[in-house]
């Protein structure tokens, strides 16, 4: 093979070389140093963080001949056939693919014996977590009882998934997500070993978009290099990681802020044309929309977002042209259909319904608050003409402590007590009456008598009964055209009764 994957030719040799995760090397070293090793060690972390890199250097500095102050020195017999992956001694399973009760069997079987050149018998298991619970099983004895020759390194993503057992034998470490700037500084390291030129806005974007993993960064950086003839810029970071721009996803925004339609639907078409997928667009977008939130509550957005500062000023300057809630509203509805979106058949149609049904749930919702204000407005204070037996704008200290009791039970999301917010309730021996404000909210309860009825007993468990009045009377309501009728006169609106 003609030429090697970057990540693999710059895989550190050395605990000095491995970037940003110095409180597992210094301890590790020190273990080295002082002899101080265990039979069992668990390297946990998100994918590109160094935990098999690291795995490979501890098997080498444990068995090298000439260690340097912890490190193995790459050079002896020993290092060298680590180094070149011939060493018998040193074993890299990978339990994604063996994962059988079979395969940890015979490695049980295997690690009696001695080491063949070297101190000890280092096993890394890559993706331990997919180990069947046999295996687990298979695999707890050894590693309660090892033979004082064997070292075993676990691996994983999901240190959850592991059972407590394997986890209570075994040091632990974390690794951390290595931090933007130490990404930038490892491809600007290799981007000039490798002769290429490359602007400081194309690594800022992959270091944001490789989210800590420097693996991810290198293998894009090696994909730019072999894509780019010259200097590799921010297009060719997002053309060959299929990325949508910042620009692209304001485009969306300011259609979303316009209620236009069309530029929606163009921006779709755009994006898809290029060779993007429905479902990357729509991760862009939610990202951008979770920039412009923090843009409307922070006073230095630049120190949570990823950007550049023009791509900032615009996001700030889209913020101004939207309200919080609706933000926070776009946010929650297009992260619901996200996972919907990738099982599509027609992804495409699909992220256009979600998008252009943002708009009319937006109109949707300006209509209600818009009926709201004309309500305030328009409505004058009821005025009392004869004397009633009990209204409702007239609060007793129990019916304030109903309200309070109706409210807190829509606000836990009951599904039962939504028609009684505006109403009071008399209470006599264990008998309710609850009185609402017209004939109408009197037939929907009436028709969910006993859920009602369990609500009510919340309120005062004596309750055994309930009867449903209106306002201003104590008695059952008339036909539905009287009701009508008497609305019509109190809100003094003629009405006619064909």
């Amino acid at each position: 093979m003609s030429h090697k994957a970057l990540y693999r030719e710059w895989r550190p040799s050395s605990f000095e070389q491995v970037v940003e995760q110095g409180h597992i090397t210094k301890t590790l070293k020190r273990a080295v140093v002082t002899g101080r090793i265990t039979h069992a060690y668990l390297f946990c972390g998100t994918r590109g963080t160094g935990k098999t890199t690291l795995a490979k250097i501890f098997a080498r500095a444990v068995n090298c001949l000439n260690p340097h102050e912890g490190d193995p020195c790459n050079k002896c017999d020993i290092c060298k056939k680590a180094l070149d992956e011939v060493l018998m001694d040193i074993a890299e399973i990978d339990a994604a693919s063996n994962n059988s009760v079979d395969n940890i069997r015979k490695i049980c079987d295997e690690v009696n014996y001695m080491p063949g050149l070297s101190k000890y018998k280092v096993y890394i298991i890559d993706e331990v977590h997919m180990l069947s619970t046999s295996a687990f099983n298979a695999l707890l004895k050894t590693l309660e009882e090892p033979p004082t020759h064997a070292i075993f390194i676990l691996c994983t993503t999901e240190p959850n998934k592991l059972p407590a057992t394997v986890l209570s034998r075994c040091q632990r470490f974390d690794f951390h997500r290595i931090t933007t700037k130490g990404i930038k500084e490892r491809l600007r390291k290799i981007a000039d070993a490798e002769k290429q030129q490359i602007t400081e806005e194309a690594l800022d974007m992959i270091a944001r978009i490789s989210f800590g993993a420097l693996r991810d960064a290198i293998s894009l950086l090696d994909q730019c290099i072999s894509a780019s003839d010259d200097t590799i810029g921010i297009q060719d970071v997002l053309s060959c990681a299929g990325l949508i721009d910042d620009q692209s996803n304001a485009k969306v925004v300011k259609a979303l802020v316009n209620n236009d339609v069309t530029a929606i639907l163009t921006s779709i078409n755009d994006v898809i044309a290029e060779g993007k997928s429905p479902a990357r667009f729509l991760s862009g977008l939610l990202g951008y929309l979770r920039n412009i939130l923090v843009c409307m509550n922070v006073q230095e957005p630049s120190l949570f977002i990823e950007a550049d500062n023009n791509a900032i000023i615009e996001m700030k300057r889209l913020s101004s042209l939207i309200e919080h809630e609706t933000v926070i509203r776009y946010i929650k509805e297009l992260s619901e259909n996200e996972a919907v979106l990738k099982r599509a058949s027609q992804p495409k149609t699909y992220l256009e319904i979600m998008l252009i049904g943002l708009l009319v749930k937006k109109t949707t919702h300006m209509e209600k608050q818009d009926v709201k204000e004309d309500i305030k407005t328009d409505v004058a204070k009821p005025v009392i003409k004869e004397p009633v037996k009990k209204d409702l704008a007239v609060k007793s200290k129990e019916d304030i402590s109903w309200t309070k009791y109706i409210q807190d039970r829509i606000d836990k999301g009951s599904k039962d007590v939504f028609e009684l917010a505006e109403s009071s309730i008399e209470i006599s021996g264990n008998q309710a009456v609850i009185t609402v404000g017209n004939g109408f909210l009197k037939d929907s309860l009436e028709s969910n008598k006993d859920s009602v009825l369990e609500e009510v007993r919340g309120f005062n468990a004596n309750v055994v009964n309930i009867r449903f009045v209106c306002t201003g009377m104590n008695r059952i309501t008339g036909s539905p055209q009287q009701e009508i009728l008497e609305i019509g006169k109190k809100h003094n609106i003629p009405v006619e009764i064909v």
